[in-house]
């Protein structure tokens, strides 16, 4: 530093640390906007297998089936795969997987399986 102030080094010095900082401050920014869209799809999509499965364990017996549906919930649109099995006497099984049809890449995979009453060998 000379007794007039500061130098046009130091000066262009700090301005590129400052430019530097600033740019990485914008990057973190937007990664954060990128990474709670996809937190959002992932939410809506465990959502929607959750709300099948749901519908599933009170609904009627299904047997050994699959399909595919589509679900909307707001502006969020996913595929929706479903299949169901019989692994043993009175047992169905239902595995249920939602992602996500528009660029964010989200998936929620769920399986369960439920105990039926109804039938000669299932109790009274």
């Amino acid at each position: 530093m000379s007794a007039r102030g500061e130098t046009l080094v130091e000066v262009v010095v700090a301005l590129l640390l400052l430019t530097v900082g600033a740019l990485a401050l914008a990057a973190g920014i937007g990664e954060a906007g990128r990474s709670r869209s996809v937190a959002v799809a992932s939410t809506l999509a465990l959502a929607g297998a959750e709300g099948w499965l749901e519908t599933w364990r009170v609904g009627p017996e299904r047997g050994v089936a699959s399909g595919v549906d589509s679900l909307v919930l707001g502006s969020w649109h996913g595929r929706l795969e479903w299949t169901t099995g019989v692994p043993g006497p009175c047992l169905e099984s239902a595995r249920v997987t939602v992602a996500s049809v528009r660029g964010r890449n989200a998936e929620a995979a769920l399986s369960s399986r439920r105990y039926l009453a109804a039938g000669a060998d299932c109790g009274p």
